[in-house]
């Protein structure tokens, strides 16, 4: 039954197979996508707003609670340290150093002028808390009294300034005391000091005792800035644009919030509950925002956060990334389903393009496509109907062809052998009747030699050597006809004796350069022949130092358009002599200027040995 399915969509037109694929994955898709944007939808959104909330609460929380953890370890190790303690524990003389305060003033006040000995406390003292500053970033300012109220320490910004005689006389002040050597957190320093302006900072207060006698001795303030508890959650707020403010058990704010006036702060305080931890929703302006609170019980305070909702979208990108997710699934599918679909069409049209262009090279292959009795089917098998006429139709041309080219070359090496043969007789005679017998013997004997060579048994392949000893007979003929008319030159490389060529070649050339080329120059000229081993090519060279030929003459004997001139018979048949029987055309190249020689070069294919034969 599948096979039969099969079988019947292979036969389908391709628009319904296109139809039919793209609808199936459609409503698939479509139903996958929306069962899990319902499933997804309700498990993510549910408990996301309150949880995004709370985790920014206590993660400022976390880090609220180690910045003031580093504060109280510093205190300790200030407490404990040598030059604190020597400079309080009252080896310094004090008496008699009180000035009077004025009030209306909040330039700086000693309570108390310096004398050598306390100046060199002071000046241990505050190289040493200058020293741990430097590796606490988040604290501002660090400062100690003693019991009588003199000041050591630094701060960043400007020195701050008591407001009272004596620091016992502070509110906090016996709060700090019945600490016990504990720490107690105030906002600003309680009213410590003169009013700093718009600065804002939280103090770490505790009472020094001495390390032998555990009285107290001082009293140390650590103050941390507001930017400094701003920094440490900044990236948080800053992640979800979220608005926080930080108050005490007075409601007093340690850090206020940034984009909310008095009013909305108040409102927004007044209508969170008294529980550990909770949210609101709140209405602002045109804007919706969740608001949540957490008790801080360690340091009775309370942390604030406002966060539009629409921040809190961003914390439901997963949700986004799971619906991209599905839709790039569904598109995978979609593009995959794309791809089958076209490589049942295009694959076969492919290898149809391919045989195609294969035409162009000479090749005609049948295409081998697995297709039904669809269109492609059809195509498939009417092309190869139309290979297999083409390749018989080819086989007979091909056929004809050769039987005519091995009749135009037989043509052309009789043309060639009695043209030879005539000029030798007519130089024969014209020493006969100059009573040259000598002369007349010795061009009989290379005659002789000549034909032996060049008959060889009826073959028309011989040895480059073999026609190189041609052409040696053939110059003896002329040389006893012409006399010094001419010299020659040879340049055989021995490893091209034994390769094959067509009979005949290199002696029509010879004799070219000879009538053609030395003659008419009216003078002596020399005819070199070389022979080259290069790159599976025989190369063979024969040029002369006569008249030469200009361009026009060249191109009328490469294409055997003779024109008005005459053109030497024996180089153009010996030019389509090798062309027939290489069966190539760019054998065969002449280099030839006006009134300064000519050059011939023959490249011979080495394909293996005797194959030319």
């Amino acid at each position: 039954m599948p096979a039969k399915i099969r079988d019947t969509f292979l036969n389908l037109k391709i628009s319904t197979k296109i139809m039919l694929f793209y609808l199936v994955l459609l409503i698939f898709s479509v139903v996958l996508s929306s069962v899990l944007y319902q499933k997804i939808y309700s498990n993510i959104m549910s408990g996301k707003v309150s949880e995004v909330s709370l985790q920014t609460l206590y993660s400022i929380n976390s880090n609220i609670d180690s910045m003031i953890g580093n504060s109280k370890n510093l205190s300790k190790i200030i407490i404990a340290s040598d030059a604190v303690q020597k400079a309080l524990n009252g080896k310094a003389d004090y008496t008699n150093t009180a000035e009077p305060v004025q009030s209306d003033s909040r330039q700086e006040n000693d309570f108390g002028a310096i004398n050598s000995a306390n100046l060199d406390a002071q000046r241990s003292i505050t190289a040493y808390v200058s020293e741990l500053i430097e590796g606490f970033p988040f604290i501002s300012s660090i400062y100690i009294f003693d019991k009588a109220s003199q000041r050591y320490g630094i701060d960043k910004q400007q020195l701050k300034s008591l407001r009272k005689n004596d620091i016992s006389l502070v509110s906090w002040y016996q709060d700090a005391v019945s600490a016990k050597g504990g720490y107690i957190l105030r906002q600003n320093a309680g009213d410590a000091f003169y009013d700093t302006g718009s600065e804002k900072y939280l103090s770490l207060i505790r009472v020094i005792n001495d390390i032998d006698s555990q009285k107290p001795i001082g009293i140390l303030i650590l103050n941390i800035p507001e930017n400094s508890f701003i920094n440490s959650y900044k990236d948080i707020i800053n992640k979800y644009d979220t608005d926080i403010m930080i108050v005490d058990r007075k409601g007093q704010s340690i850090v206020n919030f940034r984009n909310f006036d008095p009013i909305d702060t108040g409102r927004l305080i007044k209508n969170s509950n008294n529980g550990e931890t909770g949210s609101i929703k709140e209405k602002i302006g045109s804007t919706e925002y969740l608001i949540s609170y957490l008790n801080i019980r360690k340091y009775e305070w309370r942390i604030f956060s406002v966060m539009p909702f629409n921040e809190l979208s961003k914390e439901s990108r997963i949700f986004s990334v799971i619906a991209f997710v599905v839709i790039a699934i569904n598109s995978l599918f979609l593009f995959l389903g794309s791809i089958i679909i076209s490589r049942m069409i295009t694959i076969p049209l492919k290898k149809l393009l391919k045989s195609m262009k294969s035409i162009e090279k000479g090749e005609f292959k049948k295409v081998d496509i697995k297709a039904g009795k669809d269109e492609i089917g059809k195509l498939r098998d009417g092309y190869n109907i139309m290979i297999t006429e083409i390749q018989n139709l080819i086989e007979r041309l091909v056929e004809d062809q050769r039987m005519q080219r091995k009749a135009e070359l037989e043509v052309l090496q009789a043309q060639i052998k009695p043209h030879f043969l005539y000029n030798t007789f007519d130089a024969i005679s014209s020493l006969a009747l100059s009573g040259k017998n000598t002369e007349v013997y010795r061009v009989m004997k290379a005659l002789g030699s000549y034909y032996r060579a060049s008959l060889n048994k009826g073959s028309e392949v011989i040895t480059i050597g073999e026609e190189i000893e041609i052409v040696r007979n053939y110059l003896t003929i002329q040389q006893v006809r012409y006399g010094d008319i001419f010299s020659i030159d040879y340049d055989i490389d021995e490893r091209t004796t034994k390769v094959k060529i067509l009979k005949l070649v290199l002696q029509p050339l010879v004799e070219n350069a000879l009538y053609h080329g030395i003659k008419p120059k009216g003078e002596n000229g020399t005819i070199s022949i070389t022979t080259k081993y290069y790159n599976n090519f025989v190369i063979l060279t024969i040029e002369d130092d006569g008249v030469g030929m200009d361009e026009e003459d060249v191109q009328k004997i490469m294409s055997g358009n003779q024109g008005d001139k005459k053109v030497s018979f024996g180089l153009w048949g010996t030019i389509e002599r090798l062309r027939i029987f290489y069966n190539e055309e760019d054998l065969f190249f002449i280099e030839s200027k006006k009134n300064a020689g000519t050059r011939i070069i023959i490249n011979i294919p080495v394909k293996g040995e005797n194959e030319n034969a």
